[in-house]
């Protein structure tokens, strides 16, 4: 298969018509990770993203609130869940009916008609129903995650064959299952708030920050904010911060000094203080408490 080119990917047909034509793999997808989460009915992940790959969660039991883009869905047994590349995400499992998933994240990929490293067009609901397929999806992600955590010879050619065939099969059920597009509110001024806190969360912001850069009074923006979101300004900056901080903290080994100074924090006692506040658990509690079954692959 050749490589692809910038001008390839520039030259790619409009997502809003890409589920209409032959599905065709411009890169092939590589397997980052596979991992299962089932062992803790509090279990629940604030929110995050992934700005290098995108990830396909399947719910094999039980079921969870998930706020996707500041939507809310609510996602039980069979229903797939997918996050392209810079997608916003929190998960909360439901107590009562705790979670249990399967999950991969995704390298590389570009399909023609999309952009790169998303596995279904932006413009359609993040959350797949369960259908007919579903015990195929099943089978499927946890044959990845059962090889991925055997690690026998060959693994790696099962994991991206199964990989391929996942995603082929996601993309056939969105297009049976004539899956609803989402609303673009991306041109609201809540919106352009998000868009820039998300974009420099990393650094030392303030709300005088925020609000000299998009040229608004900062008491205009708090209410404005405040009265779409449903938070203050500064409350999601803090959960953007404390959201990274935990994905860091069950999937890397990085020190907790290290990871304060990534999400904008340069004292790291007050990175933990702060921590422990929002959570109830201080950061290296955390890491023992929520570590994920996660199995990289080089």
């Amino acid at each position: 298969m050749s490589k692809s080119t910038d001008k390839d990917l520039r030259n790619q047909t409009p997502e809003k018509e890409c589920l209409k034509e032959k599905l065709k793999f411009k890169r092939l997808p590589t397997l980052v990770y596979a991992g299962q989460i089932g062992d803790n009915p509090e279990w629940s992940f604030p929110s995050h993203k992934h700005d290098d790959l995108s990830e396909i969660v399947y719910i094999s039991e039980g079921e969870g609130t998930f706020i996707i883009n500041d939507k809310t869905y609510t996602a039980e047994k069979g229903d797939i869940l997918i996050y392209n590349k810079g997608v916003i995400h929190e998960e909360y499992s439901n107590p009562a009916h705790p979670l249990k998933t399967y999950f991969c994240g995704v390298s590389n990929l570009v399909i023609e008609g999309m952009k790169e490293l998303h596995i279904i067009p932006s413009n359609i609901e993040p959350v797949i129903r369960n259908s007919k397929y579903s015990h195929k999806v099943e089978s499927y992600i946890s044959d990845i995650f059962e090889e991925s955590s055997l690690q026998a010879e060959g693994y790696e050619i099962i994991c991206r064959n199964l990989l391929i065939s996942l995603i082929t099969l996601i993309i056939r059920i969105v297009k049976l299952q004539n899956v609803n597009s989402i609303s673009d509110d991306s041109h609201s001024l809540a919106y352009r708030i998000k868009e820039y806190i998300d974009k420099n969360y990393t650094k030392n912001i303030t709300l005088n920050d925020i609000a000299d850069n998009l040229y608004l009074n900062q008491y205009y923006l708090s209410h404005v904010f405040k009265k779409e979101m449903k938070n203050s300004p500064i409350n999601y900056l803090i959960n953007r911060r404390i959201g990274e901080a935990k994905r860091l903290l069950v999937s890397t080994d990085m020190k907790v000094w290290e990871i304060a100074r990534i999400v904008g924090y340069e004292n790291p006692n007050y990175f933990t203080l702060l921590f422990k506040k929002m959570t109830g658990e201080s950061p290296k509690q955390f890491k023992q408490n929520h570590k994920k079954k996660l199995f990289y692959h080089n």
